[in-house]
């Protein structure tokens, strides 16, 4: 029997009723995450509904456009979970609409940049620690060469041509343009202790993914703390995990009930083995459609205000997948990161731009810049160094080390190889319950990715129809 439970109490169900559960696979999407969704069902007006719906269709209580959490069973399997809103209640009944509510889930920050929120401050140190540990501080000084700091003013007595500069001899930093840049796990960890989610998954557990700093433009010049807000990319958090995933390929996946948002990189989930066998539970008529977008366009967006960008060095333009017999004809699918890097000054070490900061001495310029990464790597030469590489791992689309190389080749053969087929899957609630979307399936002969899946709940309760779409690995 199908059993919907709202903030854990079993509703009263017209007999009869089927509700339309559909997923989506995240690895499939490069623009948003899709929760998962059931389609609006109605609620008979009972007693024990009204209890547990707060009473709204009484005229005498106030209407309140609350969530209600939602769990949906098939002979006790817990099928899918998430929220429930009340669309109306007319006369005798309640509509109701299923969402995981993936547009909300870190509550009110969820659409705030990242330097609207009030991350704290510390005192901004007289002598900065220049080899700092990447995993326990919040922020590091590396040295970047930056000549156009200042712009037209230039000539601030203290200021020599770099950000954070580090005298080798006495070890002493200059005072003029001190920029602190912080860890991206401690953003992770900061942002999740407001929002009550915890983030997890290989992505996290990378070690040089660990020593991932934002580079930023917001001088301390004349300032006795350091706002952390200050410091980081005009992103909002669900816009810096979009171009998290853009940028590495990453596969996200988010559980609501336990806040707990799990990301891994989608060439592992690829390569990993077949462990489910559905070719006895599959129709065997199908549909079969060709992949038209079968190649890869992968780029970032780049900061037009840095000069040494200009024209974009052949590392760090675009990548495309190159045409082969096998895939004329297509076209390409572009997938642009927000996130780019700098350049590398291959003498010095040093991670070099050439554009205005943010400070009381430079009028030219207020711009924060474009959201940037470059791997900290401590101290070389009596410099504290974080560039765009990090033990042969680069962040550019082309030459030796790069992202596409990193974190896209399965993606990118699975693109070139796959076409879809669309086929009825009759499944058991143990099946629907278990399933994830990371799970490769095998089915007469071929392997497949899910990419969507829509099943009826109610109408058997030991089998449930399920329309997929089947993408060939």
């Amino acid at each position: 029997m199908v059993d919907i439970r709202i903030d854990g109490y079993s509703v009263d169900m017209t007999p009869g009723t089927r509700l339309t559960l559909e997923r989506f696979n995240p690895m499939l999407d490069f623009s948003a995450v899709q929760g998962s969704r059931v389609y609006g069902f109605t609620l008979p007006d009972t007693p024990l509904n009204r209890r547990i719906l707060g009473f709204v269709n009484q005229a005498q209580v106030p209407y309140r456009n609350r969530k209600f959490y939602c769990e949906k069973y098939v002979n006790t399997q817990l099928i899918e979970r998430g929220y429930v809103k009340i669309q109306d209640a007319p006369s005798g009944s309640y509509n109701l609409y299923f969402t995981q509510n993936l547009g909300e889930i870190f509550g009110d920050l969820q659409n705030v940049l990242l330097p609207d929120i009030d991350f704290g401050s510390v005192a901004a140190p007289a002598a900065p620690v220049l080899d700092v540990d990447h995993l326990t501080a919040p922020f590091a000084f590396p040295q970047v060469e930056n000549p156009g700091f200042y712009g037209n003013n230039g000539s601030v007595p203290g200021f020599n041509n770099a950000m954070n500069r580090v005298d080798v001899v006495s070890g002493v930093m200059d005072e003029k343009a001190r920029v602190p840049m912080v860890f991206l796990p401690w953003l992770f960890q900061q942002f999740g202790e407001m929002t009550g989610w915890q983030f997890d998954g290989g992505f996290l557990e990378d070690p040089d993914i660990l020593r991932l700093l934002f580079f930023n433009l917001y001088s301390l010049d004349e300032l006795s703390t350091i706002q952390y807000q200050n410091h980081l990319p005009e992103l909002s958090f669900p816009q810096l995990l979009i171009a998290l995933r853009q940028k590495f390929n990453l596969y996200m996946d988010f559980d609501v009930r336990r806040r707990l948002c799990t990301l891994d990189y989608s060439d592992d989930i690829l390569k990993a083995p077949t462990m489910l066998d559905w070719s006895a539970k599959a129709e065997p008529t199908h549909t079969k459609l060709p992949e038209l977008q079968n190649r890869l366009e992968l780029s970032y967006a780049i900061d037009g205000n840095d000069a040494l960008m200009k024209p974009i060095p052949a590392d760090f333009d675009k990548y495309t997948t190159a045409e082969t017999a096998q895939t004329a004809g297509g076209s390409l699918l572009p997938i642009q990161s927000r996130f780019s890097t700098l350049q590398t000054n291959p003498t010095s070490g040093l991670a070099m731009t050439s554009q205005p900061g943010i400070s009381v001495y430079n009028k030219d310029s207020a711009a924060r810049g474009m959201p940037r990464l470059l791997f900290w790597k401590g101290i070389t030469d009596g410099r504290p160094v974080a560039t765009n590489e990090i033990n042969g791992r680069r962040l550019v689309w082309n030459g030796a080390g790069n992202l596409v190389d990193y974190h896209w080749r399965a993606f990118e053969r699975f693109k070139a190889n796959t076409f879809l087929i669309r086929k009825i899957l009759y499944l058991t609630p143990a099946d629907l319950a278990t399933f994830r979307f990371r799970n490769k399936v095998h089915i007469r002969g071929v392997n497949y990715i899910i990419g969507s899946m829509k099943a009826v709940l109610g109408a058997d309760e030991n089998i449930i129809p399920a329309e997929v779409d089947l993408w060939k690995v």
